[in-house]
């Protein structure tokens, strides 16, 4: 429910993707020490997985704005900033995604 309200139908019945964003952001928490956070140039592991979860979230949630953009509009939310003039980033860079339990 969640996701077909931020963002659009096919990532809200697409299980799998779901769960795949659920696990990134997870990643993307537990890459959050407080290492990384205070020496944030320092290479570390972290650091490592953190810019690969963010990468492979930006690249999923790109592929579906980009999906939207050369679909028919509805009342998605992403279309709805298509709609707006929006550039697929500036919508990824403020789509938030659910958690998955």
């Amino acid at each position: 429910m969640t996701a077909h309200i931020i963002a659009c139908h096919d990532l809200a019945k697409n299980e799998a993707d779901l769960k795949k964003i659920g696990e990134l952001f997870l990643t993307l928490q537990t890459s959050a020490t407080p290492a990384s956070l205070l020496l944030p140039w320092f290479p570390s592991s972290a650091r490592k997985t953190g810019k690969e979860a963010t990468t492979e979230l930006f690249t999923m949630l790109y592929a579906y704005v980009e999906t939207r953009r050369h679909a028919g509009s509805t009342s998605d939310a992403i279309d709805v900033l298509i709609a707006d003039g929006e550039t697929t980033q500036n919508i990824v860079g403020v789509s938030p995604t659910p958690k998955v339990a």
